[in-house]
């Protein structure tokens, strides 16, 4: 037993509370809806919805919640989507994507 325990308080979170969770039902939802729909598309959503966080907190929580119930991640874009979107953003790596 902690001593916060034992005074009767309950443990605090600890860091800054995510910006990003309060839409996590919404992006299930579609999620649910559209398996296929990209992050880009689920980003611009959120966004029209007022999320303000960043997009890497976003991918995040999308990654987390395409992971199957077996716990095996879903199928991941071909190659030449993200060779598209690749492309499209200009020249130089894209942060986050790695090569295949």
């Amino acid at each position: 037993m902690t001593q916060e325990e034992g005074r009767g308080r309950t443990p605090q979170p600890r860091g800054r509370p995510s910006i990003v969770a309060r839409y996590a039902p919404q992006v299930t939802q579609w999620l649910r809806e559209y398996p296929d729909l990209s992050g880009v598309e689920i980003l611009r959503r959120v966004r029209l919805a007022g999320y303000r966080g960043g997009k890497s907190a976003l991918y995040e929580l999308v990654k987390r919640l395409r992971v199957g119930a077996s716990g095996q991640p879903v199928q991941t874009l071909p190659t030449e989507v993200t060779g598209a979107v690749e492309s499209s953003l200009g020249p130089g790596p894209v942060p986050g994507v790695t090569r295949r």
